[in-house]
């Protein structure tokens, strides 16, 4: 069956936070792992889904009580100054983070709690009265005072048997007791938690931490080590309700970039067994397509119905032809076929659907789109980005070897590019700008590309390379005829 696509508008948003995602949302296998709470640190580029999964738990039809914690406008500054100096320096910032996460659970619970006479919930909320003013501070405040009160009428956390009449949270250099108090504090709202959970049976609690690129883009040392405090607390929060069974985790998305910049004893053990990374195939990209056609247009609508059955050059199916410009995210393949559907709009015919001509001339807008993107991922690493790119255009052709690179990347490298061309290379393959050919077997060869093959790894020997298609009108190549 073929349907006309004359009053379809767009295949969505390429941001999930504009998007009606919820409308057509794919539950993937990333869905009940969460749920299952198998892991508790998400990882995807740019593009990739997390925040869809998080709208689809904190605003979709999840059984769990999910709140999203947005730390776009977090205030950094404040909670750099909440700093255990008595920890190790990759530690500095666990106990404020372990803080953070259960007021919030402490705020859940007490919205939910239908008992408020109960000693627990009156602890808890006289804590919440004395020092927010109610048991809903925004996230931007829970760590903007001074000093926590900690009154007779509330919490009574304890060290070595002595009572803590409140917390300073903003210490001088040579104070080092921040952590330990805040830690005890910490356990004493976790532990009335538990107690009114238990006794209400409330739950299951989730806590999502998103958008930790918009104040972490950058490569700064303070901030990469606020961030490893907040997958460490994140980790000892889940492993704390898990000896207790309480059904509460807080998960953690964050851009795969930003992760393999953090250096930390115990990452490799965490990315091993708690880390859900987002993958996408051929197969989920088409499914998750097909969704969105199923809902804009008609339940019988799939991808099959909307284009032409003609193959694109090579014998390559338009699909085919799409994700191979893409980076396998379901943002760059919305983007693509917005931008052909919005090709095809410009014909008259009354039975319309995509064609090869659609397609080839959305390419151009596309390219555009993608070089932005890969704007947004790399120039927090790499400021002088964009000469390693003029230096594949000034080569001509997609494909290229070393040495030729070498002399148009360094005829074009300022004094204020301290990247050279080596290492300018391996950069680019991390973010899978370009792959490299390896030998394959029978004698063959084949292109290696992170996205597609992270465990292939980066080949220092490598000396012929491939630009990734999606940039080829950008970067105006051609292709090598043999």
């Amino acid at each position: 069956m073929t349907t006309s696509l004359r009053n379809l508008t767009s295949f969505g948003d390429v941001a999930a936070e504009d998007d009606a995602v919820l409308d057509y949302f794919l539950a993937t296998d990333a869905v009940a792992q969460i749920e299952r709470k198998q892991a508790f640190l998400v990882l995807g580029r740019k593009g990739a889904g997390k925040t869809a999964i998080v709208r689809h738990f904190t605003e979709g039809m999840s059984e769990s009580r999910s709140r999203p914690l947005n730390l776009r406008g977090y205030p950094w500054a404040i909670h750099a100054q909440r700093i255990d100096r008595g920890g190790s320096e990759v530690e500095a910032y666990v106990s404020s983070w372990r803080y953070l996460i259960a007021l919030e659970f402490a705020s859940m619970v007490l919205e939910d709690s239908e008992r408020p006479q109960h000693d627990k919930v009156e602890a808890l909320t006289s804590f919440f009265k004395d020092n927010y003013g109610g048991i809903n501070p925004s996230l931007s405040d829970v760590l903007r005072p001074k000093r926590l009160r900690i009154s007779k009428f509330s919490l009574q956390p304890t060290i070595l048997g002595n009572s803590i009449g409140g917390v300073e949270l903003e210490r001088g250099p040579g104070d080092l007791q921040l952590g330990s108090e805040l830690n005890a504090l910490t356990t004493s709202i976790m532990e009335s938690c538990y107690a009114i959970v238990a006794n209400e049976s409330l739950g299951p609690y989730v806590l999502h931490f998103d958008e930790l690129d918009q104040g972490l883009s950058a490569s700064d040392h303070t901030r990469e080590k606020m961030l490893i405090g907040l997958i460490i607390a994140a980790r000892d929060v889940r492993r704390e309700c898990a000896k207790v069974n309480a059904p509460m985790i807080p998960v953690v998305y964050l851009r795969t970039d930003l992760w393999d910049d953090l250096e930390f004893s115990d990452k490799n053990k965490i990315g091993q067994t708690l880390t859900l990374r987002l993958e996408w195939t051929n197969e989920s990209l088409l499914a998750l397509v097909n969704e969105r056609l199923k809902v804009k247009l008609a339940p019988s609508i799939h991808w099959e119905s909307i284009v032409e059955p003609s193959l694109m050059r090579g014998s390559q199916t338009k699909w085919n032809h799409i994700l191979a410009r893409t980076f396998l995210r379901p943002r760059d393949v919305i983007s693509f076929l917005n931008a052909s559907l919005s090709e095809s709009r410009m014909r008259p015919d009354e039975i319309l659907v995509l064609s090869n001509s659609d397609i080839i001339n959305a390419r151009e807008q596309y390219s555009s789109y993608l070089k932005e993107e890969l704007d947004d991922e790399i120039l927090p690493h790499w400021p002088k980005w964009e000469q390693a790119l003029q230096a594949c255009s000034a080569m001509n052709t997609i494909t290229f070897d070393r040495e030729d690179f070498r002399r148009e990347y360094e005829g074009r490298r300022t004094k204020d590019n301290p990247v050279g061309a080596d290492d300018a290379l391996a950069l680019l393959y991390r973010f899978s700008v370009i792959g490299y050919s390896r030998r394959s077997g029978y004698g063959g060869s084949s292109w290696a590309f992170q996205y597609t093959d992270p465990q292939a790894g980066w080949d220092n020997a490598a000396t012929r390379f491939k630009v990734h298609l999606g940039l080829k009108e950008y970067a105006k190549l051609r292709e090598e005829r043999i």
